[in-house]
C-alpha cells in the first residue's frame, strides 16, 4: 500500500525520513463495536467486570477466558461498591461465537470474601498471560506482579508458568502444578502476550518491561509425549518494538499472514494490528483500526487490546478494556471495565 493512501502514515514516515520507513500491514482493517458480544460479560450478576482477557480455545467448543483484576460482588446488591477486587478470575465459554453463546465464571472463596483464582505467594500476586493447549495439558504462563512506588503502583517483574492436567474438567476441579522455569536474563516477561504451538515448539511472545515494552520471543520444544521442559528456554532475540505488556499474535489461515493486535499508546489509545509473513517476522510497522469510543473521556484509559481467533461472528473478534484513573467512578460507572468487543472486517489492500 503506498503512503498517499494514508496521511497518518506520511506523517510518520517524515518522522524517519533519515532512517527508512517500515512497511505498512499487508492487510486493511476496519472495526465496529459488537454490544450484542459485550452481553456475554454480563451474564453472571456478581461477576462486575475485570481487565487483561485472555482467550484460550479448549476445543469442542469450549473457550478459557482469563481475566487479571475482577470485581466480584459481596453482597446480594450486586454492585461494585459492596464487592472485593480479587487478582485473577477464570470464566469457560460454551460456543465460539460470544453473540451467541454461554458462560461461567469462576474464583475463589466463599460468597462474602472472594479471593483470587491464582492464589497470591505472600506479597507477589498474580495477573494472567496467555496459556495454550497441547494435547490433554493446558500451559498457563503468569506475570508475577508485586506492589512498587510510583507509577500506577505495581511492578511486573518475572514469569511463572503452569500446567493444568485435566483441562477438560471445570476450573474448580482443575489439578494444576507450578513448572520450574528460570527468569529471563534479559528482564523478558515471558508469556506476558501470546502463546502457541508452531513447528514443533511451544512460542511464547513477552515485553521487556523495562526497555519500552519491546516484544521479545522465546521458545520450548514440544515432547512427543509428557510435559514440556520449560528449565532450558530458547530465547530467539527481538521480535518487534512499540509492543505492549498484554498483547495477541495469531496466524490467519485464510490469508496466510501473521497478525498482531495490540493497544497503541497509553491512556487514549487506538486498537492497532501489525503483520508478518513468518512467526518471526519481520513485523510491519502499527497501524489503528478502531478508535474505542471511551479513549474519548476524561481521565480514563484503554488497555489490553487482544485478538481472539477461535471465536466466531467476524473475520476477526477482538476485545479491549477501559479503566479509569478516578477509582470512585470506576466503582460508579459500570460503562467501564467489562471487556468490550469488536467485530474486525480484514481485506487486501
Amino acid at each position: 500500500m503506498g503512503v498517499g493512501r494514508n496521511p497518518r502514515r506520511v506523517i510518520f514516515c517524515l518522522g524517519v525520513l533519515l532512517t527508512g520507513c517500515g512497511e505498512a500491514p499487508a492487510i486493511e482493517a476496519t472495526a465496529t463495536a459488537w454490544p450484542e458480544a459485550d452481553a456475554l460479560f454480563r451474564a453472571d450478576p456478581r461477576w462486575l467486570g475485570a481487565d487483561d482477557a485472555y482467550s484460550i480455545d479448549l476445543g469442542g467448543g469450549r473457550v478459557l477466558w482469563l481475566f487479571g483484576d475482577s470485581f466480584i460482588a459481596t453482597s446480594d446488591a450486586n454492585v461494585r461498591g459492596e464487592s472485593r477486587l480479587v487478582r485473577s478470575s477464570v470464566a469457560i465459554q460454551n460456543g465460539y461465537d460470544p453473540s451467541e453463546a454461554s458462560i461461567e465464571f469462576f474464583w475463589n472463596g466463599p460468597d462474602t470474601e472472594p479471593a483470587s483464582f491464582f492464589p497470591e505467594k505472600d506479597d507477589t500476586w498474580y495477573w494472567p498471560g496467555d496459556g495454550e493447549r497441547v494435547g490433554d495439558r493446558l500451559y498457563l504462563f503468569l506475570m508475577a506482579v508485586r506492589g512498587a512506588s510510583g507509577g500506577l503502583g505495581f511492578e511486573v517483574f518475572d514469569a511463572d508458568v503452569f500446567v493444568v492436567e485435566n483441562p477438560d474438567d471445570a476450573p474448580p476441579a482443575w489439578i494444576m502444578k507450578e513448572l520450574e522455569m528460570p527468569s529471563s536474563e534479559e528482564g523478558v516477561i515471558v508469556g506476558s502476550a501470546s502463546v502457541l504451538a508452531e513447528d514443533g515448539h511451544l512460542y511464547a511472545f513477552g515485553a521487556k518491561e523495562s526497555d519500552g515494552h519491546d516484544i521479545h520471543l522465546t521458545r520450548f520444544p514440544l515432547p512427543a509425549s509428557g510435559d514440556i521442559d520449560f528449565t532450558q528456554p530458547e530465547p530467539l532475540g527481538l521480535a518487534f518494538e512499540d509492543g505492549q505488556t498484554e498483547l495477541t499474535v495469531h496466524h490467519d489461515r485464510a490469508r496466510d499472514l501473521w497478525i498482531g493486535v495490540q493497544t497503541e499508546g497509553f491512556g487514549a489509545s487506538d486498537l492497532a494490528l501489525r503483520t508478518a509473513k513468518g512467526l518471526r517476522g519481520p513485523y510491519s510497522n502499527l497501524e489503528t483500526f478502531y478508535h474505542p469510543p471511551e479513549s474519548d473521556r476524561e481521565d480514563t484509559i484503554v488497555y489490553a487490546g487482544k485478538g481472539h481467533p477461535e471465536l466466531e461472528g467476524a473475520d476477526l473478534v477482538a476485545t479491549y478494556a477501559s479503566n479509569s484513573l478516578d477509582f470512585p467512578t470506576l466503582l460508579a460507572d459500570t460503562s467501564l471495565y467489562f471487556p468490550r468487543f469488536v467485530r474486525v472486517t480484514l481485506r487486501a489492500p
